[in-house]
């Protein structure tokens, strides 16, 4: 049973007796009223640093988890997907990287290719890794070169468009993604 409460700090919600947190409720609440304006698309980290949240990955979770688990809460999450809002800007890069080479040579690079095609270093890749697995993106494959598979749907990520995005910023508003 999901149960829908406005407080006077905006949006909560109560799903299956778990709240979520002050500032998953805050950034929740953040996105449902930005997506409402024509083409803003703005990810759960943009919003996070509009906010002036600190970046957090549990908390990332904690709101993707609520979107996948409420998918009429805004009309984004029904086109796109709660997964499309989850990643930041290198895990974008990332995916983009990993998708385009299954794609196109069936098969995913090792940590020295990644790291050279999208220039974070080993120790911040495989932190990003592990956490596009926490978020269902990977899936451990200790037998791949890189440590990771494509999980189930992975492919879906990213619409269309491949995680081809942009942030766009308007003098006197905070930045917003658009795809």
């Amino acid at each position: 049973m999901t149960i829908v409460a406005l407080a006077t700090t905006g949006y909560a919600l109560e799903v299956a007796g778990k709240d979520l947190s002050t500032n998953g409720a805050m950034v929740v609440d953040y996105l449902v009223k930005d997506w409402k304006k024509r083409f803003r698309s703005t990810s759960i980290p943009l919003a996070m640093s509009n906010l002036g949240v600190m970046p957090d990955d549990d908390l990332r979770l904690e709101i993707v988890n609520h979107f996948r688990d409420n998918p009429r809460v805004a009309r984004n999450v029904r086109y796109w997907g709660a997964n499309n809002y989850l990643l930041n800007h290198d895990e974008m890069l990332i995916a983009k990287y990993l998708l385009n080479t299954y794609r196109d040579e069936e098969r995913l690079p090792d940590l020295k290719e990644l790291h050279e095609q999208v220039g974070l270093s080993a120790s911040a890749l495989k932190q990003r890794l592990a956490f596009m697995a926490r978020g269902e993106f990977l899936i451990a494959a200790p037998d791949e070169d890189l440590g990771y598979a494509l999980a189930n749907g992975a492919e879906m990520w990213g619409g269309p468009l491949r995680y081809n995005f942009h942030t766009v910023t308007v003098e006197g508003e905070q930045p917003f993604d658009v795809w």
